[in-house]
């Protein structure tokens, strides 16, 4: 199961919560990311969220959305890197997907 940021939610995610903006990293966590992390769960699958097509997202996003899965929703660090995979074909991916492990890690 692909959970596209791209189309699903903005070309542009920035900042922490509806203050910074409507394309949050709160909402995209709520409206989108749980949701799917439930469905894949209860269906036995890997959720991978795919970054193609965005062309920026700042640490702020990256945190709210990715840590507070932990943080705020009380999914276990364990579950998620069993269930949750990250793709992006930018120059900067791996240095992405380190800092989303980190923000789920640190949380």
């Amino acid at each position: 199961m692909t959970l596209q940021v791209a189309d699903r939610f903005s070309r542009y995610p920035a900042g922490r919560d509806q203050n910074d903006g409507p394309f949050n990293g709160t909402a995209f966590r709520t409206v989108h990311l749980v949701p799917a992390l439930n469905e894949a769960k209860k269906s036995g699958r890997k959720l991978n969220v795919s970054f193609e097509g965005v062309i920026s997202y700042g640490s702020s996003f990256l945190e709210e959305a990715f840590g507070g899965l932990v943080r705020i929703e009380r999914f276990k660090k364990s579950d998620l890197r069993k269930t949750l995979t990250i793709t992006n074909t930018s120059p900067y991916s791996d240095r992405y997907e380190r800092a989303i492990w980190r923000y789920i890690d640190n949380a």
